[in-house]
């Protein structure tokens, strides 16, 4: 009689195998993580300098076509004391109207500054105060903010030497309309001069290098911002 032999043993991953696959997996993980989560965040940088860029862009065209800056007097008026230049947000119903101007979203139909009706800055509209234009649904205000849900702060001035750098105190001429996010770390809008240094100037002698705590997280804010008037390397 003929017999078949099958095999009695089915080969199969022993515990230790197992136990080393999921150490290479944990592994590559491990590796792969920082790479995704810093591309992810420098698509997000890059998506806060181009809003930031299409602000200035929006406003300048404004400024060329009506020969003023898109925002309402009577709202924030540029005087000596503020060196004829006027600091908003684009947070919602703290604009001075600037949002509405721009997106042609105007509700006075007749003390419209955008009188030709034109689109000088297109958002997506976003139900949360996340990465696009947000509209208060009680109020109807206008809000517009960044990838890590922070408004983008602008500086707009009339004055043929342009607005003031906020972190150096420098003058940008020809720059009527500067405008800049905190970036990832949210650390704050940093003042326009160091704790010990005006202007943003170098210190002379080693010594005087050596930065204290406070001038270091001054620093850090200031390389953080996400600007339109220049490119930082982090």
């Amino acid at each position: 009689m003929k017999t078949t032999f099958t095999n009695q043993f089915k080969k199969g991953f022993t515990l230790i195998e197992l136990l080393v696959v999921i150490a290479i997996l944990a592994t590559l993980a491990g590796i792969s993580t920082p790479v995704i989560m810093g591309q992810m965040e420098r698509s997000k940088e890059a998506a806060a300098r181009k809003t930031c860029m299409d602000i200035v862009e929006g406003a300048t065209r404004f400024r060329t076509d009506y020969g003023m800056l898109p925002y309402r007097a009577d709202m924030a008026e540029a005087t000596e004391e503020n060196n004829y230049q006027v600091s908003l947000t684009t947070a919602d119903d703290k604009d001075a109207g600037m949002l509405a101007i721009l997106t042609n979203r105007e509700e006075d139909e007749d003390n419209r500054m955008n009188i030709n009706k034109d689109y000088y800055l297109k958002s997506d509209e976003q139900e949360k105060k996340m990465d696009g234009l947000y509209v208060d649904p009680n109020s109807g205000t206008l809000g517009l903010y960044d990838p890590w849900g922070k408004p983008y702060y602008v500086l707009m001035c009339e004055e043929n030497e342009g607005c003031t750098d906020p972190f150096t105190g420098k003058q940008l001429r020809g720059k009527n309309c500067i405008v800049y996010s905190l970036g990832i770390n949210q650390l704050g809008v940093a003042p326009q001069t160091t704790p010990s240094r005006k202007g943003g100037k170098k210190p002379k002698n080693k010594k005087a290098a050596e930065m204290t705590a406070e001038e270091e997280e001054y620093e850090e804010a200031i390389a953080d911002n996400i600007y339109s008037w220049k490119k930082v390397s982090h």
